[in-house]
């Protein structure tokens, strides 16, 4: 899947190389999970929030050992989600959301205002 304009979204001007390149390895394996499990998606805009889930549902639980690297590929799939230029919503149905009361430092990637 050709992930082009997805990354063309995103800002990863504030990141390390290595860092940069961290985020698109993890992006590329939520939409290769997804592929593989929906044969029928086969561009980045076909993604629909039922796949989503799938891959926090299922797949991630049964694939990742570590809580570090689960919460890693939850941040990806919410830059995805964000990138392909979705509802908000989206992001409360997947748990990503952050409660207005907890602090914490703000992501350094960035998503570029899409055109309506």
């Amino acid at each position: 899947m050709q992930l082009d304009r997805v990354l063309e979204n995103l800002d990863f001007r504030w990141l390390q190389p290595n860092e940069r390149k961290r985020y698109i390895n993890r992006i590329h394996n939520v939409v290769v999970v997804i592929e593989k499990r929906f044969p029928e998606v086969v561009r980045p805009e076909q993604i629909k929030l039922k796949h989503a889930q799938y891959f926090r549902n299922e797949w991630l639980p049964n694939h990742s050992a570590s809580e570090r690297t689960r919460q890693e590929h939850m941040r990806a799939l919410g830059l995805l989600v964000m990138a392909l230029g979705r509802d908000q919503s989206w992001l409360g149905a997947l748990g990503i959301t952050q409660p207005k009361g907890r602090g914490g430092r703000p992501t350094s990637v960035g998503v570029k205002k899409q055109k309506p």
